[in-house]
């Protein structure tokens, strides 16, 4: 099951809402060195952008595994 539409984008402030999460953690995964969350600038005005396919399978990767917790 996806949570986000895979032909739209999304804002950094819609992918906190959506996941009920602080902004800050959106833009921590986006930073992130090692495994980041692909994101994009908009052209007209530079604004960040997560296209849906990439955040569903962002999460599907980050997805825990109880066995493992």
């Amino acid at each position: 099951m996806s949570i986000f539409n895979d032909e739209r984008n999304y804002r950094p402030d819609e992918i906190a809402d959506i996941l009920r999460v602080d902004r800050s953690s959106v833009y921590r995964w986006i930073r992130d060195i090692l495994d980041p969350l692909p994101a994009f600038r908009t052209k007209d005005n530079g604004q960040l952008r997560c296209a849906g396919k990439d955040l569903n399978d962002y999460l599907t990767k980050h997805k825990v595994r109880p066995e493992y917790e």
